[in-house]
């Protein structure tokens, strides 16, 4: 939260500095055009910073520029000229102008038009903006011939103002006659370069400088805030019991240590389990504590440093119901890992391999043995970033505890076990697939799902006691759920259990019910589409239900 604060901040300040920044640009400016016009008259400003263009005259208050044309043309082509200079013919409103423009027509004997016409009954400037200034001249020029006003009346509709050197006033004259003209243009117009629209161009210097120091400011922000989660993450990650991970314990052990705590891998300490990977054995450490060593088939492609690398990943991850690792052993090839010891060994043992009278798992064990195994790969699906795929859920892999728990083993290491035994797993025999889903044996594709499969069959034979795939004298292999589902169709749901559960007198025998909520179960995690397979927190979930004192036999 304050890695978030300080970047908000940090933002909103640069920000604010750009702020300053163009608002401080556009005061100067600003100011500076003012003490400009503190400082000097207007007209001398304006006279200094606009100019009239070439070939013009500007009048005395510096605000109007006039330029004497001296082709005839009728008063409505001569405005016509005047307006493709973006000006009209000239408005005369003082004595000052009318000398001026006198001047510059003073090359003509026979008078210049100006902007005067008649118009309604009144005399107004072809500019629209400009006063008729009646001290100068009289409200209506008098036309050229006449010796008064009324002389005009017959034919004023079409009359236009004539200056003629000589005369104070001006003089009405038909429109359509040709004389040369004057024309003029507003200063106010005029646009030179950077001189023109400076409120404008201030504007858009303060609009484009916060355009520029936004953007900035977002681009810093998204800098710093990417900056600061990956901090985040990497301290995260440095955190192991946010990633539910634990310090790593484990040891590298030499090849003699392992041959002293293991007596020389002597068969007497040999344990029960799959020896086509290489072989599981007991041993004792110096502080007394017993661990198991499973020593890996011969690898020339797998080098000491990546071997270190993987168990030391999954030597961090702990779990109640996971094996711990407690350390690891490469010599020029051979491969050791050393786990923790779970006193009453493999499941595999209790399902199928019981010795005559031995103790058997009741109803409430296996359902102990199920929930539990779900939780740890529940934990390796959920809790652990990136997620852990075990991809060999199998009974010779969960062990059992003195009160019959159950910890996986051989996390993350399915890429140790040798490709023939991969092979020899995929494809077992009759052609059943044992554990593995079928997208992984087909299509070699692997996600959490597979292992949700490979719970699914497991549980089936947890409850059952068959394993994946057995020889059947009438039909040779067959598979589990060729045997599970004709007696699932016919809702047979007693003859799924294991005969070691209904022989026992103590055993407790779970309702017809309670199984057949127990193979839907089973059904829901085997479904051949990955995505239809529930999640094992689910699958635990309904375990947790289903795990309810049965009745008694």
């Amino acid at each position: 939260m304050e890695s978030k604060l300080a970047i908000y901040v940090q933002a909103l300040a640069l920000l604010f500095a750009c702020l300053v920044v163009s608002l401080g640009a556009s005061n100067s400016g600003f100011n500076g055009s003012l003490d400009a016009s503190l400082m000097a008259p207007p007209l001398n400003q304006t006279h200094g910073k606009v100019a009239c263009p070439s070939g013009w005259s500007s009048n005395p208050s510096n605000t109007k520029c006039f330029k004497y044309a001296a082709s005839d043309e009728s008063w409505y082509d001569s405005e016509k000229q005047c307006t493709s200079y973006d000006g009209h013919l000239a408005s005369v409103t003082s004595l000052q102008e009318l000398v001026l423009l006198q001047k510059l027509c003073s090359e003509n004997s026979k008078g210049c038009w100006v902007g005067g016409r008649f118009i309604n009954g009144d005399w107004k400037w072809s500019d629209n903006t400009s006063y008729w200034n009646a001290s100068i001249h009289p409200t209506m020029p008098i036309q050229s011939g006449c010796t008064n006003l009324s002389c005009p009346s017959s034919n004023s509709t079409d009359l236009c103002t004539l200056m003629i050197n000589g005369t104070t006033s001006l003089v009405a004259q038909g429109c359509n006659m040709s004389h040369a003209f004057l024309c003029m243009l507003n200063m106010e117009n005029i646009c030179r370069g950077m001189h023109c629209n400076k409120e404008y161009l201030i504007i858009l210097a303060v609009v484009s400088g916060l355009i520029f120091c936004t953007t900035l400011a977002v681009v810093l922000w998204l800098l710093i805030y990417k900056r600061n989660k990956r901090r985040k993450r990497s301290r995260k990650q440095s955190n192991p019991a946010e990633l539910a991970l634990v310090p790593p314990s484990w040891k590298i052990f030499t090849r003699e240590e392992l041959k002293s705590i293991t007596k020389n891998f002597s068969e007497g300490n040999r344990l029960l389990g799959d020896a086509k990977t290489g072989g599981t054995y007991s041993g004792l450490l110096p502080d007394g504590s017993k661990v198991a060593v499973k020593r890996l088939k011969r690898s020339s492609f797998q080098r000491k440093k990546e071997f270190y690398s993987e168990i030391g990943r999954v030597a961090r991850l702990h779990h109640p119901n996971l094996v711990a690792v407690k350390g690891c052993c490469y010599d020029h090839g051979d491969r050791y890992i050393v786990y923790e010891f779970i006193v009453n060994g493999p499941l595999d043992r209790w399902l199928h391999h019981i010795p005559r009278g031995g103790r058997t798992l009741d109803w409430a064990m296996r359902m102990k043995v199920a929930t539990s195994l779900a939780q740890g790969i529940a934990f390796l699906h959920d809790k652990v970033k990136p997620q852990v795929v075990h991809r060999d859920i199998r009974a010779t892999n969960v062990l059992l505890d003195e009160d019959f728990g159950a910890h996986l083993m051989g996390v993350g290491l399915s890429k140790f076990v040798p490709y023939e035994v991969m092979h020899e797993r995929r494809v077992m025999a009759g052609g059943t697939h044992g554990y593995l889903a079928p997208e992984f044996v087909y299509r070699n594709e692997l996600t959490t799902k597979s292992d949700v499969y490979s719970f699914g069959v497991l549980l089936l034979e947890i409850v059952s006691g068959r394993r994946p795939a057995q020889a059947v004298d009438s039909v040779g292999w067959q598979s589990i759920f060729e045997w599970a589902t004709p007696l699932v169709q016919s809702h047979r749901y007693l003859e799924l259990l294991d005969p070691l559960i209904s022989s026992s007198s103590s055993s407790v025998i779970p309702e017809a019910g309670t199984i057949q909520k127990i193979v839907d179960l089973v059904y829901s995690c085997t479904q051949h589409v990955p995505s239809m397979r529930p999640r094992m927190s689910h699958v635990v979930h309904q375990l947790q239900q289903l795990a309810q004192p049965p009745s008694l036999k």
